[in-house]
């Protein structure tokens, strides 16, 4: 698993400030255009993974924000397949939430380098090049997390299973065992019947961009709140090969729960005001990182860590983050303060 200065929210697996150190593997998913109608059955690996009992701690239910109209009261999203599509879903979340941002931190990241690492590690962060230059990164790790969360919640959500229960029972003990563990759905826990309603790939593409607008609005906050230290609004160059990630040297502290604090409440405004923005289009809240934030509380106890001050996890992210469960009343809170000064 590769070692992240300072994991930038995308909890767990790391979103991190700060540049890292390691792995190298490369995971491609097959690029294909988005299917035609009916929609696809699973394309997810068929890998095994054992049938275990969920764990016998209770997780926290947390609530969704402000429940979305109805499904069926909105436009059918086509559904996201392949590294390629999802890629260009986060480059455009991207560029949408740079959009809300004030004069000043528009000027202090627009044009920031975007790049793709192809490992395995569940992981998004906000560095700096050897030159001084500021980017921001996501691996293949952490699109197949973010999709496998978003494919099993529309699924509960709209068919009242559980099926996110048992991705996690089923994938998230062997992710903190093996560093080549994928985090990417596994085929059968999506039950046959609910795999090609096109309702639930609509709903999972919401969900998925929902994720993604808190893990990059976070991203963000830590380059124009100057954690990272690189981002002054000078020109920007190319994105950093994924392969000189691991040579890049962190220059942000391992652990600065203040800063983690900052960037999650100024990615949640972020995430909120570039969905305000977006009316009449599915409008983003906070869902998104409550959503990741509870995924990385799983690892986190999968790992056998807990507790606010845990710092023993084997997880890197959890190493060097405060513990998910301690942030998510900050991201619900900052969301209820946002909502009574934007009423609407």
């Amino acid at each position: 698993m590769r070692s992240c200065g300072t994991a930038v929210l995308v909890a767990g697996l790391s979103l991190g400030a700060g540049a890292c150190r390691t792995s190298t593997q490369a995971s491609t998913a097959p690029q294909q255009p988005y299917p035609q109608q009916p929609y696809p059955q699973q394309p997810y690996p068929q890998q095994p993974y054992p049938q275990q009992p969920y764990p016998q701690q209770p997780y926290p239910q947390q609530p969704y924000p402000q429940q979305p109209p109805p499904v069926a009261q909105r436009p059918l999203l086509p559904p996201l397949i392949g590294v390629a599509a999802q890629q260009q879903e986060v480059r455009n979340i991207l560029a949408e939430l740079i959009n809300v941002l004030s004069p000043q931190n528009q000027s202090l990241v627009r044009g920031i380098p975007l790049t793709f690492d192809p490992t395995l590690e569940v992981n998004a962060f906000a560095g700096c090049d050897e030159q001084g230059t500021p980017f921001l990164a996501a691996t293949t790790g952490m699109l197949e997390a973010v999709d496998a969360i978003a494919q099993t919640k529309a699924t509960d959500e709209l068919f009242g299973t559980k099926t996110y229960d048992a991705y996690c029972n089923a994938v998230l003990p062997q992710m903190v065992r093996n560093p080549n563990a994928r985090a990417a759905l596994p085929a059968g826990i999506i039950p046959a019947q609910f795999g090609g309603d096109a309702r639930r790939w609509s709903r999972a593409r919401e969900l998925f961009d929902d994720i993604i607008a808190f893990t990059f609005g976070h991203e963000l906050a830590h380059h124009y709140l100057g954690h990272t230290g690189c981002a002054k609004g000078q020109a920007m160059g190319n994105a950093p090969d994924p392969a000189r990630l691991g040579r890049l040297l962190s220059v942000v502290p391992l652990f600065n729960q203040a800063g983690e604090a900052a960037s999650d409440s100024a990615g949640a405004v972020n995430a909120l005001d570039a969905g305000r923005a977006r009316r009449p289009q599915y409008e983003w809240s906070e869902t998104g990182g409550v959503l990741l934030l509870d995924y990385f509380a799983r690892i986190e106890s999968a790992g056998g860590g807990g507790g606010p001050l845990s710092l023993l996890n084997p997880v890197q992210f959890l190493r060097t983050h405060p513990n998910p469960l301690a942030r998510i009343p900050i991201v619900q809170t900052v969301a209820r303060t946002w909502r009574s000064q934007r009423p609407g």
